[in-house]
């Protein structure tokens, strides 16, 4: 029994162990890159991750590494494959560095064939830039606080460009930016006609001039009529012109603030770049037949053949029964050597015994005996062709030795019924 388990084990982890490298054996690994087709394009999916800065230039990392390409497509030609990859960096970039390995992708392997330039992009940039200037003036003559802008504005900026800036008079805009208290006299004349005497009552002593109080400061009078002739001629109407005035104060303005806008184009100084295009030529890998998984099938084979023969050797090839008042019980399986056949029944007492032997045991064995050990009495079965063989039960009453030997011939010794098989 334990050889049959070990036999069992042994030939279930070699089929295990030959299952598990069938996959290794049967593919060659290839190192390749991921393109996945896409309307005639591809795209690359390199293992290398992109740097998060550049250089200003697209596509061209700072650790010198091979800049990440910003196209790739390739190209069907009979059994040929051509594959494009364009780069954009800068001008002083060494093309022959995008040259890559010959690297294999699906069925070809890829050779490089050949750089192509593409274009070129200028070496500077320009944009518009408005910017806007303030400047404090005392006074608010546009001319002279034009002069105090000047005519250019210098510029630059964090980005790299640099330039002049021309003013724009139209967008000047002047504010106050600040007063001054001051006071001076407000003064008023006015003129009163057809009085008919001289005499002050007629004239107002204050005035009001801007919501402001004047007051009378002097009086001129002039004859506007007479009446009579000659030295008799009696002044009957006058007119007189009273001077009003009064102190004040007011604010004015100390200072300005004027603001104005520079417009103009400025220049950012670049690195020129350049665009290449990397030519691979592709070339159908042609894979050699693999006998390996063969020769292993043919190994697993021959050891399924050969197990399957050692357990067809091993397997049972006598039933034993016991016969309890003819009823037959079966007791065990038991394998019988063919160069020794030795049956041990000595653990079997005070019962008969129904042997039913294998066929190929029979045909085997045919014209020889098999010795049976008894509790008390042995036998020697003679195997003439028949399959089955029933013994006495043995009692110590019968005074048999083990010594003795009791010879059975197979034809006279047999009951056999077929409800019994």
């Amino acid at each position: 029994m334990k050889r049959k388990k070990l036999l069992i084990l042994a030939t279930a982890g070699m089929l295990l162990s030959a299952v598990l490298s069938l996959p290794a054996m049967a593919a060659e690994p290839t190192a390749s890159t991921n393109i996945t087709a896409n309307a005639g394009e591809y795209q690359e999916n390199q293992n290398s991750t992109l740097p998060e800065q550049s250089n200003g230039i697209e596509g061209m990392p700072n650790d010198g590494t091979i800049p990440y390409p910003i196209d790739i497509q390739l190209l069907e030609q009979g059994s040929r494959n051509y594959l494009y990859k364009t780069y954009t960096v800068a001008a002083t970039y060494n093309p022959d560095l995008l040259v890559e390995q010959p690297f294999s992708q699906g069925e070809y392997k890829y050779r490089f064939s050949e750089i192509i330039q593409r274009d070129s992009s200028p070496e500077s940039t320009k944009k518009s830039v408005t910017e806007t200037k303030t400047v404090e003036s005392s006074t608010n003559d546009q001319a002279e606080v034009l002069d105090l802008f000047g005519k250019k504005l210098p510029y630059s900026d964090s980005d790299g460009y640099e330039g002049e800036l021309f003013l724009i008079p139209e967008s000047l805009i002047m504010s106050e930016s600040g007063h001054t208290s001051y006071s001076y006299i407000i003064s008023e004349t006015k003129r009163y006609d057809k009085l008919g005497s001289n005499d002050m009552s007629y004239i107002p002593k204050t005035i009001t001039k801007n919501g402001t109080t004047l007051t009378l400061q002097n009086v001129d009078w002039q004859v506007s009529g007479s009446e009579g002739m000659g030295y008799s001629q009696v002044a009957n109407q006058y007119t007189a012109v009273a001077y009003y005035s009064a102190p004040t104060t007011g604010t004015k303005a100390s200072g300005y603030t004027a603001t104005a806008s520079f417009s103009g184009d400025v220049i950012k100084q670049m690195i020129g770049k350049n665009t290449y295009t990397i030519v691979y030529e592709g070339e159908q890998i042609v894979i050699p037949f693999n006998f390996a998984p063969l020769i292993i099938a043919g190994v697993i084979l021959a050891g399924c053949i050969v197990a399957a023969i050692i357990l067809w050797r091993m397997r049972k090839n006598v039933t034993i029964y016991t016969l309890q008042q003819g009823v037959p019980e079966l007791y065990s399986k038991v394998r019988i050597s063919n160069k020794n056949p030795v049956l041990d029944l000595s653990r079997i007492t005070d019962v008969g015994i129904r042997l039913v032997f294998d066929k190929r045991f029979v045909k085997a064995l045919y014209d020889q005996k098999v010795f049976v050990i008894g509790c008390f009495t042995n036998y020697r079965i003679n195997i003439t062709g028949s399959l089955v063989q029933e013994l006495p039960a043995q009692r110590n009453a019968e005074g048999a030795t083990e010594s003795n030997a009791t010879t059975i011939e197979g034809d006279a010794f047999i009951s056999y019924r077929e409800d019994e098989e």
